[in-house]
């Protein structure tokens, strides 16, 4: 590859990352903005408070999801039944007419 086109794909990376970065301050901005304006924290803070939550439930020993709202399985859900013998009913429809 010759020096001209490895400064045309240099410049091309560096305009692509330059254009990722915009977009990411500019939803930074967005989301900051919605965040004061609704009250309602954006969906990244969210899965990061959840992520940290679990790593830090992890740490300690515990089972992980009792911290973040998750019930264990309750014993008092086992109902004891009477068992009975189900037998086959006739069938209800009257045969059907050929003809």
């Amino acid at each position: 590859m010759n020096w001209f086109a490895r400064i045309v794909m240099g410049l091309l990376g560096l305009v692509f990352l330059a254009v990722l970065l915009g977009a990411l301050g500019l939803y930074t901005v967005f989301a900051t903005l919605r965040w004061l304006l609704t009250g309602r924290k954006p969906q990244v803070v969210l899965v990061w408070q959840q992520f940290s939550a679990l790593r830090k439930g992890a740490r300690w020993g515990a089972r992980p999801g009792f911290e973040s709202g998750f019930e264990p399985p309750r014993q008092d859900d086992i109902v004891d039944v009477e068992v009975r013998e189900v037998v086959e009913d006739p069938p209800r429809l009257p045969p059907r007419q050929q003809g």
